[in-house]
């Protein structure tokens, strides 16, 4: 699942942790010397342009943060406040735990601890949400104030998930091929469970399709987006496929954008036919539409493939109501 984590950053060694390390990112080429050879290839592979934002927290007492960090997975979504508002969110990309890291970016406390539970974040969005709204969202008392680190359950995480729309395109759990499996075999069918496995659902296939690429290819007009603006399109509608097709999930989805081909190909105005896009005579036309998809028939589906062109047909033949 995706988890929603809260973070105050109120205080003012919180805020200037924030402001050293979350506003202005972390040189990678500045903390080499703490990290493995493995860590320094990954992190540089998820921020090319060599700056990362980083986050940490101190074990706490009894190590309670260090067990709540341990449970943070690839694409969580950390929620920053101060003064009574959410003002920033970011998505977990990977975590370590290093002291001497921690101490190197924050130093201690007076105590001698240090922040050495350390993740790094992308996506970070800037928001002005009151804390009552979030409040509501959970299901909170009206005044309840967020007051150190920690991580919300399943329920609440979707709660807050999908009112303010959190997540992330990109960066999602480690599902494993045999876990996705298991969840189509455990309900027969994702369309009647509830969202938290449907995300999981989403999150394996969206990670199949498109990796950890920030940008792809639409296959049906060959435009590249942010890969936000792309869906994980099931070539033959998923309600009619069956248990085989769902698991098949190098060919049942395509690359398709939210800018017209999804709703043109979901809503049979599209088809494709041997690798090639056409037109749907049979479907309602307006001038505007025309010239929207004229240009489109003829043209080669990217994503056209033999393991694939089976449920191609299955579209085609639904389209021509063969």
């Amino acid at each position: 699942m995706t988890a929603v984590v809260l973070q105050p950053a109120g205080d003012p060694a919180s805020l200037k942790h924030y402001v050293d390390t979350i506003q202005s990112p972390v040189p990678l080429s500045s903390i080499g010397a703490f990290l493995s050879e493995k860590e320094q290839q990954l992190l540089g592979a998820l921020y090319p342009n060599g700056l990362a934002p980083t986050w940490g927290v101190t074990p706490g007492k009894v190590g309670q943060n260090a067990k709540k960090w341990r449970r943070l997975e690839v694409g969580d979504v950390t929620l920053f406040s101060r003064n009574k508002r959410i003002v920033s969110s970011g998505v977990m990309t990977f975590k370590l735990h290093s002291e001497a890291l921690a101490e190197f970016l924050w130093q201690r406390k007076e105590d001698g601890s240090t922040w050495e539970y350390v993740y790094f974040l992308d996506e970070i969005t800037t928001h002005d949400i009151p804390v009552e709204e979030f409040n509501a969202a959970v299901g909170y008392v009206q005044n309840y104030v967020i007051q150190g680190f920690n991580v919300l359950d399943e329920e609440k995480s979707i709660a807050v998930l999908e009112h303010f729309d959190l997540e992330s395109s990109v960066y999602f759990p480690d599902i494993t091929e045999s876990q996705f499996f298991e969840a189509l075999d455990d309900e027969g069918s994702l369309d009647q469970i509830g969202s938290g496995t449907s995300r999981k659902e989403q999150g394996f296939l969206r990670k199949s399709l498109f990796g950890k690429n920030k940008y792809g290819q639409c296959c049906i007009c060959a435009r590249n987006f942010p890969v936000q603006f792309l869906v994980t399109a099931h070539i033959k509608k998923r309600a009619r496929c069956t248990l085989i097709e769902k698991k098949d999930y190098r060919n049942i989805v395509a690359p398709m954008c939210k800018f017209g081909c999804d709703d043109l190909y979901e809503k049979r105005y599209i088809y494709v036919e041997n690798g090639n896009i056409r037109v749907n005579s049979n479907s309602l036309r307006t001038e505007d539409l025309e010239a929207q998809i004229t240009p489109l028939d003829g043209s080669k589906c990217l994503a056209y493939k033999p393991g694939n062109s089976v449920y191609f047909e299955w579209h085609r033949k639904k389209a021509l109501g063969q």
